[in-house]
């Protein structure tokens, strides 16, 4: 297969003063590397994620990147093709690695011994009712109550697990607890 390229990038890495001399070529051709690249993109990162759904948000994340650092592109040191894969690669094993955390987290849970309580029915009922209004929150608040609670981990170590400043998950917290007593409220 030949390989789609842009034609119009060309330059040095580097103008006599020593700052980057195409910065802007990239994000001048950045609807044609788009238009050009998502669909070889999307496939290598189809390859690589276990979840479609991460692969999409993949193949979003390497032309944010592609955007935001275009000046990290040298075409002396490669074209555009091996410069794209090697961001869908790290984007691709950081998604995958988010989601063998998400599933060890899940085995965790499930492994984890039931209470021993004797009225079996009403625990099962108020997990219904709990499991139904954990669904009302936002994916993150949800997940931060999940390591919190369900996996026992400490403010601080939800944090470095899901890589978000402490005070973002105290903030998460405070605020799926309180839309969680809110849902609780209404159907109680």
């Amino acid at each position: 297969m030949s390989e789609p390229t842009v034609s119009h990038l060309s330059g040095c890495c580097q103008n006599d003063s020593g700052v980057s001399a195409h910065t802007d070529t990239v994000r001048d051709s950045f609807e044609d590397i788009y238009t050009q690249w998502y669909p070889q993109v999307i496939r290598w990162a189809r390859r690589r994620c276990v979840d479609p759904q991460d692969a999409e948000d993949v193949a979003q994340q390497v032309f944010a990147d592609v955007w935001h650092h275009s000046g990290r592109y040298c075409p002396r040191r490669g074209g555009i093709g091996p410069w794209l894969y090697g961001i869908t690669a790290h984007k691709a094993a950081d998604a995958s690695s988010a989601a063998a955390r998400r599933f060890e987290g899940l085995r965790r849970l499930m492994v984890r011994p039931g209470p021993k309580d004797t009225d079996v029915g009403a625990g099962t009922v108020e997990r219904v009712h709990m499991a139904s209004s954990l669904a009302g929150l936002s994916n993150r608040r949800r997940e931060v109550l999940f390591l919190a609670y369900y996996l026992d981990l400490t403010q601080p170590e939800v944090a470095r697990h899901l890589g978000l400043p402490l005070g973002t998950v105290k903030s998460h917290t405070r605020r799926a607890l309180r839309a969680l007593a809110c849902l609780l409220d209404e159907r109680a």
